[in-house]
């Protein structure tokens, strides 16, 4: 695919209400969750200089790491939800079965990263 292609496809998907307002909606509270979530636990966990970042019910709390930790953290699930709505778009033209997909995939996704984020702010409280 030529970047022509790619630039037609996501204009036609973003043509699409559906397409466009499920995209706004789960980039904008995918960002906001995890900045909140990052901001957050940045502050906890900067006088001890460790973050938890896994706790079990059965076995407690089993692995803990530096701070710095909490960008990856962070940011990797943020760039696969973007590059699923992103492949989304692109499959859209010659599948709209599969774009909407797509993106009901990042939106769910990103319900479950945000209730992850939530135990991960509360375990390090």
């Amino acid at each position: 695919m030529r970047l022509e292609e790619w630039r037609f496809n996501t204009r036609i998907a973003w043509d699409n209400p559906l397409m466009r307002w499920g995209a706004v909606v789960t980039l904008s509270t995918i960002i906001g969750a995890s900045v909140y979530s990052a901001i957050r636990l940045f502050s906890l966990s900067l006088p001890s200089g460790y973050v938890v970042t896994h706790y079990t019910v059965y076995l407690g709390i089993d692995q803990v790491l530096p701070v710095i930790w909490i960008i990856p953290i962070i940011l990797v699930p943020v760039l696969l939800i973007s590059g699923t709505i992103a492949v989304g778009y692109l499959f859209f033209r010659q599948d709209s079965l599969a774009g909407t997909g797509l993106l009901s995939l990042a939106f769910t996704t990103t319900i479950i990263w945000i209730i992850q984020l939530f135990h991960l702010i509360k375990i390090n409280i």
